[in-house]
């Protein structure tokens, strides 16, 4: 088959022929329609994850993917050759199998059957940021007028998270540069804060007394993300959608945690999307054949919305 692959460390990644996978135990081999973008596949791409993941080249990249079940392995029930699904490739122990490609072999627990009337573009741009958007905003919580403030709001992730705190009835406040404003506003941020300004000053003066949660979707490192809890009242909660929190479990009075993506919120996903109460904001879509473009675009642009790979 054809897959945007690395064939070694010493260049980036490629259109090639890699040999067609097949469905060991537990996994089901699909037909990919497309497969989004995300943040993590770029790590991938460049060999950025070497450190603590082993690649065996040739190293087929993607997380993402929609498509049509072709074969079902050992060991799986609740899949049948034909159906349509969406999800992501799921822990396979290194960087091996991906879905930018003809056909991806992820695991069973990683998708999910997709409804009729979820296109294929969308449903291959929900799983990984959609999924960690929802596992954040069920950490906060958010009720009616809930003030929420979410940091990255207009890419994959944080996109997500301001629509569903925004459908839980908060106050969203969305960070995004000047020129973002009506992105972020048609999706539902009730307001806007400058993140190339001041803008724990514009929040403080904004929320003197801190708003009641914040969706991480920036910081990387302790230092950057316990930056962020200031920005909190007493009581609230402070969510990283990348890892940030760690262990802990508190920062001076504020309540902290991780959002990681978890396939077990695809369909409620999907549902609000065939309902029209999730848009998602498809930016442009690269044949396989520009799959190396897209990666780039993806790592130097300012991107705004989800890139995806169509096959």
């Amino acid at each position: 088959m054809k897959a945007l692959a690395l064939s070694s460390f010493d260049e980036g990644p490629s259109v090639m022929e890699v040999d067609d996978p097949v469905a060991d135990p537990g996994e089901v081999l699909v037909r990919v329609a497309a497969a989004s973008i995300n943040a993590w596949d770029v790590r991938v791409a460049s060999g950025g994850v070497r450190a603590f993941m082993t690649y065996e080249f040739p190293a087929v990249v993607g997380g993402d993917l929609a498509g049509t079940v072709e074969a079902v392995g050992e060991d799986v029930d609740g899949f049948t050759v034909g159906d349509r699904v969406f999800g992501m490739m799921g822990v396979k122990g290194g960087i091996h199998d991906g879905s930018f490609g003809e056909l991806a072999t992820p695991t069973a627990a990683s998708i999910a059957r997709a409804p009729d009337g979820l296109h294929d573009v969308d449903a291959g741009s929900l799983a990984v940021a959609g999924t960690t958007a929802m596992s954040a905003v069920k950490a906060i919580a958010p009720s009616e007028g809930t003030t929420v403030l979410v940091l990255g709001a207009t890419g994959g992730v944080g996109s997500f998270a301001l629509q569903l705190a925004h459908i839980r009835g908060a106050h969203v406040i969305a960070s995004a540069r000047p020129g973002d404003e009506k992105f972020v506003t048609d999706l539902g941020a009730d307001e806007t804060i400058d993140y190339t300004g001041d803008l724990a000053g514009d929040v403080h003066a904004r929320y003197p007394a801190g708003v009641d949660a914040v969706v991480d979707a920036v910081s990387f490192g302790d230092e950057a993300f316990e930056a962020m809890a200031d920005l909190v009242g007493d009581g609230g909660t402070l969510v990283s959608t990348r890892g940030a929190a760690g262990d802990k479990a508190e920062i001076g009075g504020v309540r902290v945690a991780n959002g990681n993506g978890d396939p077990a919120h695809l369909t409620a996903l999907a549902d609000l999307v065939v309902d029209g109460k999730l848009m998602v904001p498809v930016r442009k879509t690269y044949p396989l054949a520009d799959g190396a473009q897209a990666i780039a675009d993806f790592a130097e642009q300012h991107t705004v919305g989800k890139l995806v790979i169509t096959m």
